[in-house]
């Protein structure tokens, strides 16, 4: 009986993980707590407890709590580019209006994570918004790859998907927090405006040319 007693007690010795690995890990934990605990009350205590590590580790990793969630913000959005850039589209237009869909969908499902990013303390931190503005113009590059633009037309164009991608992101928000708009009207907008940005120097009706380079959907930083 004794011995039973000292099994059940006992703590089950924590997996070896590689750094990798542990970082990962590490993050998926900061997704679940962020999506349940208002973010001005959750430490970075907090978040260690949660994930059953020492605050030195979590540290080890991550020195702030802004480029903890930095990191989480640039890992789901990789996924998700690397998601929206293998669809299949007939058009570089249809396949901006894949990723624009994709987009709206992630943040109603991720709703904490973005009034974090938009909406907090951090959210003007260069660890949150860095990380991101260069994930969005990876993914406007491989648009603008697609359709074939370069030149001194690229460079209109990119100032172009610039202010479109800062239009998305208020007309989401007034969407999904200020629910001032339906989704279905910040869909149809964010494509009038597309139009109205991009398509005067870009002809999106062409079939996309090219795919996004492998090297930059796989790492998710841009190519050098």
């Amino acid at each position: 009986m004794g011995s039973g007693r000292t099994t059940m007690g006992r703590v089950p010795p924590r997996q070896r993980l590689t750094p990798a690995e542990r970082r990962s890990e590490l993050l998926d934990v900061g997704v679940r707590v962020f999506g349940e605990r208002p973010f001005e009350e959750t430490s970075m205590e907090d978040i260690a407890a949660a994930a059953g590590v020492s605050r030195r580790l979590l540290y080890h990793y991550f020195p702030t709590r802004a480029e903890y969630f930095g990191a989480i913000w640039q890992r789901v959005h990789v996924e998700l580019r690397q998601a929206v850039i293998a669809a299949d589209a007939p058009t570089v237009r249809e396949r901006v209006e894949v990723a624009l869909a994709a987009y709206l969908d992630f943040y109603q499902r991720h709703l904490p994570l973005v009034l974090i990013s938009s909406r907090s303390s951090i959210s003007a931190d260069p660890a949150v918004r860095g990380p991101v503005t260069q994930n969005f113009e990876a993914l406007c590059a491989g648009f603008l790859d697609a359709a074939g633009v370069d030149g001194p037309e690229r460079a209109v164009a990119e100032v172009g998907f610039a202010g479109w991608i800062t239009y998305v992101r208020e007309a989401a928000l007034a969407a999904l927090v200020d629910e001032r708009i339906t989704l279905a009207v910040c869909h149809d907008m964010c494509m009038h405006v597309l139009d109205a940005a991009v398509g005067p120097r870009v002809d999106l009706r062409v079939p996309p040319r090219a795919p996004v380079s492998q090297a930059t959907a796989s790492t998710g930083e841009e190519s050098v």
